[in-house]
This record gives C-alpha cells, structure tokens and sequence, in this order.
C-alpha cells in the first residue's frame, strides 16, 4: 500500500523548484509513494509529472486573506485527502498543522527561512512593531516546532538551531543534476558578471552595482546582467546609478532561459548585507553558478567563509566595500579564475546536487511512520 503525503503550501507557486521540482517530483517517481501539492492560485487542479495538484482558490484581499480564508480551506482540502503525512511550507499554516496533528497525522515543517530573523528585516511592517512580532513569532514557533513530528531546514546554521527543540533534518536546496543540460562556454570572459534572484536591498542590489561600478573604471569591458523580480518603486531608484549603464536587466526568466544566459556570463555575484539569515551560505543561486561553471564573488562574513575555505570556489569580499572588492578581482589571474570555475562545475555533481539529497527525504519520512 503506498505512502499517502500531502504538501500543503498558501504562499508558493504551484510549480516552485524546492516543492514541486524537487521534493514532490522525487516523491512521485518512487512507486512507494502518492504524492499531493495543496496550492492557492486559483488555476484548477491537475495531475503533473505524477503528483495531484489541488487548487483551493485565487488570493484576493492580502495577507489578511490569504492568512485566513485560504488557511481555511487549504485546513478543509488537507482533511478531504486524509494522507499518512502532512508536509508543510509556510508558517501561516503553522495552526492548521498543528490541529492536523492532533488528528493523528504525521506533520512536517518545512522551515525555508529563519523566520524569526527574516520579521525584522520586512519593509512592510512597520518598523516600531517588527520586534514584538518576532518574538511572539519565534514563541510560536518553538511551542509548535516541539509538537511536530519532524523538522526540515535547507541551511546548516538552521539545522544546529532548531534540532534544539525537535528532530531536525538538514535538506539543503541543491540543484538538480543539469536539469537543463548547459553548453561549454568557449571563453572564460572575465568581464562578464551576474547576479540572479530576487532583487531587493538587503540581497546586496546596491552593493553589485557599486561593485560593477568600481570595475568599470579600473577596466571599460566589464558588463552587469541581472535576472530576476524586483518591485517597481526600487528598478526606478536603481536606474539612476551609475552603472545602469552597462547594466543589462532582464527580469524574470525560465529555467531554460535563465541557463543559457548563465553561459554567457563567467563571474556570479552574491553580495548580500549582514542582515538576517544572510549569513547563510547555501543559496540555490550560488549552485546554480557553480554548475554553470562560474567563479563566485561572495560575502567575507557568516557560513560563506568556511564554505569557501573548504570547497574553494571564489573569492571572499566585503560586499559594503567596492573599491577594494574591484581591485582584488581584476587583479586575479585569468587563467585562476577560468580553471577554478571549470573545477566548480564538477563539484555539484559530487557535492551539491539534489540528487544527493533525495535519499535524506525518503529516510526522513521512513523514520517517522
């Protein structure tokens, strides 16, 4: 008889990478398992690479609603499904799980973030209740985290904090073995840098484009491409600085596309602020770079520091320091840096795909059935 599991999401896209990609179409390949996604966009329910997508209906009306009358039914729908275990993403559903659990239901947090910290760094509320939240965030959080049956987290830091308080797995959000095969580049180029994911202050926007500006001066071939979604008040703001103009941005990508765009550049960028979880190294962009065979500019505080003396991927920079972070870089060799990029390439398959990290989900769910 197969395991029945559920992940129930009111927040992330119905094909996001980590839970639908990853997690659930791993799940779904293994005959051991039926596997469902619970999602809230209102684009109807399908069946899709073997996993039953359930859509409980479009958001409208905020946070506020999506908080209540989605967790509503998404509660109803997981009820309906009476699955072995129930895997959730998103700490709105922290409640429904919680009254899952006292049915007798097997119940997984998924913790993508470190919340706790992450509360006190959102723009959108208001500055003078961000630390009241956080607390009576974080005492939410650790009374339900003890009654759950199991853990997940996606970065070593997390895993020591939270195992202090349950079973807790590290699951990291590796990419996939070459899910879309990348081309030899024919020429390390140097010049050609990028940055790819969301784009906002505190994930070091700023920071790049001052970096990228630094450079432009010591050297006319250096070039920016940014990819990925930003508000519209910050792309105004941004547009402004001097290095739009050797800045190429464009905008949200698909997998495919955003892979052949990879090929063309040579230096990935993470220059993130020292401001809440963002001292954690394991950021599926920074995989992402290595399998496409880049060198890595990354920051020189947090994981990112052993990260980079064990595995020797880049060079440790301060992100809020641009004229010396410019200068270390062009100085490098070219022929260093087009050697240690191909060596990044073949450590994902070694170290960091996702493939590795299946065999930790299934034992996981063994381990509490």
């Amino acid at each position: 008889m197969k395991i029945k599991v559920t992940h129930l999401t009111s927040v992330h896209k119905r094909y996001d990478v980590r839970i639908f990609h990853k997690m659930c179409c791993s799940l779904a390949k293994n005959p051991d398992y039926q596997v469902s996604l619970v999602v809230a966009d209102g684009k109807g329910d399908e069946i899709k690479e073997g996993v039953f997508i359930y859509d409980v209906g479009t958001i409208f009306g905020g946070r506020i609603f999506r908080m209540t009358n989605i967790v509503y039914r998404i509660f109803n729908r997981a009820k309906v499904l009476d699955s072995d275990i129930y895997h959730f993403h998103d700490p709105e559903l922290i409640p429904t799980c919680l009254k899952l659990k006292k049915t007798g239901k097997k119940v997984v947090f998924d913790i993508h973030e470190d919340y706790v910290l992450q509360i006190l760094g959102k723009n959108w509320i208001p500055i003078v209740f961000r630390k009241f939240l956080s607390i009576a965030y974080q005492n939410l959080e650790f009374y339900a985290c003890k009654r759950f049956d199991l853990l997940i987290v996606p970065q070593i830091s997390m895993k020591r904090k939270f195992e202090k308080l349950n079973k807790t797995v590290l699951i990291a959000n590796f990419p996939n073995r070459i899910p879309v095969k990348p081309t030899i580049r024919t020429a390390f180029n140097k010049f050609r840098l990028i940055y790819s994911g969301r784009i906002s202050e505190d994930r070091g926007i700023w920071n790049i484009l001052d970096f990228t500006s630094e450079l432009y001066k010591i050297n006319k071939n250096y070039s920016l491409t940014l990819v990925g979604e930003i508000n519209d008040s910050l792309l105004k703001r941004i547009q402004s600085h001097e290095a739009w103009q050797i800045t190429k941005y464009l905008g949200v990508l698909s997998r495919k596309d955003l892979y052949e765009v990879y090929n063309h550049n040579s230096i990935g960028l993470i220059l993130f602020n020292n401001v809440g979880q963002y001292f954690m190294a394991y950021s599926l962009k920074l995989f992402e770079y290595l399998q496409n065979g880049m060198f890595v500019i990354i920051p020189n505080f947090g994981d990112w520091i052993a990260f980079n003396e064990n595995y020797q991927v880049g060079l440790n920079v301060d992100p809020n320091n641009a004229f010396e972070s410019a200068i270390v870089l062009d100085q490098c060799n070219i022929e260093l840096l087009e050697a240690r990029s191909t060596d990044n390439r073949s450590k994902v398959d070694k170290f960091f795909s996702w493939e590795s990290q299946e065999p930790i989900l299934y034992a996981s769910y063994i381990s509490i059935l």
